[in-house]
């Protein structure tokens, strides 16, 4: 099992990430290290990933996919890996894993890239938002959050789902807001609160809990069997 920890974090206070632009910054030994440390925090990354799939319901879910350290031109600003469903490996809901210099979350959300080649359309994935009540009962909603992925950037601070749920008033404005976005809803846990959080678990157990709104997502649209 794997602890997340600050060093994780930390990579990502870096200033620049351009490789071009930190080559003309630093010597080449010293590149080299901001490599090492990049690519040894992001095999932590690729084998948490990993074994989250060997957590999850046996046949459910397609191969994780997890973004590369690196485009080739840059460092990654953040960890991304995503999890979809074994028969909808082509739709565009997917829970996305996301580590950066302020937080660990997983998340349900709708992907737009590649979105025409996929099988949903942004108006009918949020109509899910009409389930999100029912689906909160079965969780603790401590550490929980929804936003518009449109609006709000992954540093943002977004509203609490236990929020949302109360007051109908955020409710009509986040609905409102949306227009041609989509909404994400997810668990976080914040890097001034880390300490002893096992990665597996987490991530494993939030993937469980979006389980049953995930594949509400298709189900209402007959694309899951």
């Amino acid at each position: 099992m794997t602890q997340l920890t600050e060093e994780m974090f930390q990579i990502f206070d870096q200033p620049e990430f351009s490789f071009k632009k930190i080559k003309m910054q630093h010597s080449e030994a010293e590149v080299a290290e901001l490599k090492d440390e990049f690519k040894g925090v992001w095999q932590t990354w690729k084998a948490v990933n990993q074994a989250v799939t060997q957590n999850l319901p046996t046949g459910k879910f397609a191969k994780v996919h997890v973004e590369s350290w690196t485009n080739g031109w840059n460092l990654r600003d953040h960890y991304w890996a995503s999890y979809r469903l074994q028969d909808l490996a082509d739709a565009n809901p997917c829970v996305g894993v996301m580590l950066d210099k302020k937080q660990l979350q997983v998340y349900l959300m709708f992907q737009h890239y590649q979105s025409e080649n996929r099988k949903i359309t942004p108006e009918q994935y949020n109509e899910l938002l009409a389930d999100i009540p029912s689906w909160s009962k079965q969780i603790d909603l401590q550490n929980w959050y929804i936003w518009n992925g449109e609006m709000s950037s992954e540093f943002d601070d977004h509203t609490k789902l236990s929020d949302y749920l109360k007051q109908t008033d955020i409710q009509k404005q986040f609905k409102s807001e949306l227009s041609d976005a989509t909404f994400l809803v997810g668990k976080f846990v914040f890097r001034d609160q880390q300490h002893n959080v096992n990665m597996e678990d987490f991530i494993t157990n939030a993937i469980v809990d979006l389980l049953p709104l995930y594949e509400k997502s298709v189900k209402n649209k007959g694309l899951l069997r």
